[in-house]
C-alpha cells in the first residue's frame, strides 16, 4: 500500500503570489493596517495548508481510499471507469498535479488533489483497473 500526501508548497506560493498582488492594490494609510493585512493573510494561507495536508490518499491492490478531514471513501478499482492527469504551469515546476478519477455508473468524479509524482501514481491506478 501508498500513502500519499498533498503537496503543499505549491499551495503556498500560489497563496503568497495572490496575497503580493492584493497588496499592490491596497491604499494603506498607514504601516500598522499593512502589516496587519499581511499577518492574517498568511495566518489563513497556513490554515488552509495545514488542512490540505491532513488529507492524504492510501493506493492499495485492490482499492483507493480518500482521506479527508470529516470523511472517507474507500473506491474499489472495479469501480473505476477511468482516470487522468492534470497539471498546471505551476504544478509542473512543483513535480505534482491532481488525478481525476472517473467512477462507473455516472457516481461523479474523485479527484486526487496535488499528487508528488503524478505520473507514477496515475501509472499504478491505469495498471489496476484495467
Amino acid at each position: 500500500m501508498l500513502v500519499v500526501r498533498p503537496k503543499i508548497s505549491k499551495t503556498i506560493v500560489k497563496g503568497t503570489l495572490l496575497i503580493l498582488i492584493f497588496s499592490i492594490f491596497l491604499n494603506v494609510s498607514k504601516i500598522e493596517n499593512f502589516i496587519v493585512f499581511l499577518l492574517i493573510s498568511f495566518s489563513l494561507l497556513l490554515f488552509y495548508s495545514l488542512l490540505k495536508y491532513l488529507n492524504y490518499y492510501e493506493i492499495g491492490e485492490t482499492y483507493i481510499v480518500v482521506h479527508n478531514l470529516l470523511s472517507t471513501k474507500r473506491i474499489e478499482y472495479s469501480e473505476i471507469e477511468d482516470g487522468f492527469l492534470s497539471q498546471g504551469l505551476l504544478a509542473r515546476k512543483f513535480n505534482c498535479g491532481s488525478i481525476y478519477i472517473v467512477l462507473k455508473g455516472r457516481k461523479g468524479v474523485e479527484i486526487l488533489k496535488d499528487i508528488p509524482e503524478p505520473e507514477k501514481i496515475e501509472e499504478v491506478i491505469k495498471r489496476r483497473i484495467t
